[in-house]
């Protein structure tokens, strides 16, 4: 075990460990190797070397009785995830917290504290939070020591439940993003209209581009507005951007895509859509390439394949864990 004697409930554990020691001490005769102080503030115990008891059943026993020792009189600091580990009332009805602690308490770590609320996994606090202007869910454990930023699956369905709420925080409105310029992959007609944000040098974006091609033509119903612009505001791509736009050919964007070299824009090409679409990216906080809006305004960063665009597009609502890839930041 490790004890941090910084914090009063800590050193009540370090305590409590000794008390363990003295009933070892005097049921068996026997005690086991002292803690041993480590670098910083930081108790860590030995391993410790078990003496050998005169008996094979005074070993059990004494084995047994330790370990019942250990599960009463230690805290239940190590049990926050348990379902039941507040008795038999709510885990809610005795730990509570604020923004302003949930502020103090991250720190450095974000910028502003939204919400709290219960979240789907007991013994976590659900916490939107803002960061460098973007906004999203972490997680906070009863005891306000353990903060988790990362994905939490639901095993039962494979739902992926930070995604889902990553998304509903992140939700924008498509009619804000004019479609002037955007380059079209499907049918004018389709009611489903994706907006993918991609630039000619990524190279994630020009494997979307062949995965967003399969859905088009499978699905006469979908339809992707490619917006092209730099990610990073390179003249270089911002020139091939350009040269696409004014061409309006959907060869030269996949020459690009591949890496070819694309020539320069015609003097006659007076097309500001790329520095509009750079502008409308900065303000929905789109940082990085491929990132797509879908139809009901969820943000989804990031390679998808066919199947799982597919999906997405259907379920209206982030769903299982999927096959994804990576962006250009």
């Amino acid at each position: 075990m490790a004890c941090n004697l910084k914090t009063t409930r800590k050193l009540h554990q370090c305590k409590k460990f000794l008390k363990i020691i003295s009933f070892w001490e005097l049921f068996s005769g026997k005690l086991p190797t002292p803690p041993m102080i480590a670098s910083g503030d930081i108790i860590q115990s030995n391993v410790v070397k078990r003496v050998a008891l005169s008996g094979a059943i005074m070993k059990f026993v004494s084995g047994v009785f330790l370990a019942l020792l250990v599960t009463i009189l230690m805290p239940n600091d190590s049990r926050a995830f348990m379902k039941d580990g507040c008795g038999g009332g709510a885990c809610s009805d005795c730990h509570s917290i604020t923004r302003e602690e949930a502020g103090k308490i991250l720190g450095s770590l974000v910028d502003n504290v939204v919400s709290i609320s219960e979240s789907p996994v007991g013994g976590l606090w659900l916490l939107e939070v803002e960061k460098g202007g973007n906004r999203r869910p972490v997680y906070l454990d009863y005891s306000k020591d353990f903060v988790i930023s990362g994905q939490i699956l639901q095993l039962s369905s494979m739902a992926n439940v930070t995604g889902s709420r990553t998304a509903a925080l992140s939700r924008v409105d498509p009619a804000e993003i004019p479609l002037e310029g955007a380059l079209l992959v499907g049918k004018k007609t389709a009611k489903e209209k994706v907006i993918v944000f991609s630039d000619p040098d990524c190279h994630f974006c020009g494997k979307l581009h062949d995965e967003i091609k399969k859905v088009a033509e499978k699905d006469p119903n979908v339809a992707f507005h490619i917006k092209l612009y730099s990610r990073n505001n390179n003249p270089a791509s911002v020139r091939k951007a350009i040269s696409v736009v004014c061409s309006k050919s959907a060869k030269l964007l996949e020459e690009a895509y591949a890496g070819k070299e694309i020539p320069p824009p015609p003097p006659s090409c007076k097309d500001t859509t790329v520095e509009r679409t750079a502008q409308v990216a900065e303000k929905l906080t789109i940082r990085g390439t491929p990132t797509l809006v879908l139809p009901d305004g969820r943000v989804v960063r990031g390679y998808r394949d066919a199947e799982t665009l597919r999906k997405l597009i259907q379920e209206k609502e982030p769903g299982p864990a999927s096959k994804q890839g990576g962006n250009s930041p």
